[in-house]
């Protein structure tokens, strides 16, 4: 049924020994007929055999793929939970020093200054991935090199505020971005489906309910006999 795999074997262990007459005139056979189909394959390009088994393998690499991709999400996620130093841009104070960080659970950027009072920080904040709305560099505005970014500074941009930050290195900032960008649009999607899966289950409800109000005034009518009774069965149904 396989002779591809009978070939194999072969191929490990070529000697006839302990092998019937028959069985040797058989892998002979196999062989001869696998090496025309492999001949024939250099002619075409494919065989029929070749092709099913990349459609057979093609779930697996992608599933393969996929775990990887996770595996890289994961690792990039954990640097911004560790936690780094950066420079937070300020109109009033210029760039204060502060420590910028990915909270555990992956929902929100803390950041606090270096400079304390009383053993706290001296300011602090927070913003949640769920109001992010971008997360991008930030440009230049001058006449010269207008719309040009800014080298190390780059935003959080959500409908209440701003936050401008200048990191140590172009590295290091654009993996701030590209993996906060993808944390945030990745939330915004999962919120979607919840929405979406409460609307549908919602709706499912209400016609649920719409047929067992139907199923019931049917119930009525039918025991009352006559149309005189139908506005009692109308009454009961709007009661649902």
């Amino acid at each position: 049924k396989h002779p591809e795999s009978m070939l194999a074997l072969l191929k490990m262990c070529p000697c006839p020994i302990g092998l019937s007459g028959a069985d040797v005139q058989s892998s002979k056979l196999i062989a001869g007929t696998l090496g025309g189909a492999e001949s024939g394959a250099g002619s075409s390009g494919s065989t029929p055999a070749t092709s099913w088994l990349q459609d057979a393998m093609a779930p697996i690499a992608s599933f393969q793929q996929r775990r990887v991709e996770e595996r890289t999400r994961r690792d990039r996620v954990a640097v911004l939970q560790a936690g780094t130093t950066m420079k937070l841009v300020t109109a009033k104070c210029g760039l204060v020093p502060v420590r910028l960080q990915l909270s555990g659970d992956g929902a929100m950027v803390t950041w606090k200054t270096l400079q304390q009072e009383a053993n706290l920080p001296a300011e602090s904040g927070v913003m949640a991935l769920a109001i992010m709305r971008e997360v991008k560099p930030v440009l230049q505005g001058g006449l010269l090199n207008y719309g040009a970014p800014v080298p190390l500074r780059w935003m959080i941009v959500s409908d209440e505020e701003t936050l401008k930050f200048e990191a140590d290195c172009e590295v290091e900032k654009e993996h701030w971005m590209v993996t906060l960008e993808d944390l945030a649009k990745r939330q915004a999607e999962a919120k979607q489906e919840r929405k979406l899966g409460y609307t549908t289950k919602r709706k499912m409800g209400l016609e649920e309910r719409r047929r067992e109000a139907e199923r019931r005034k049917a119930e009525v009518l039918k025991s009352c006999g006559g149309g005189g009774m139908k506005y009692t069965a109308q009454a009961m149904m709007n009661r649902t």
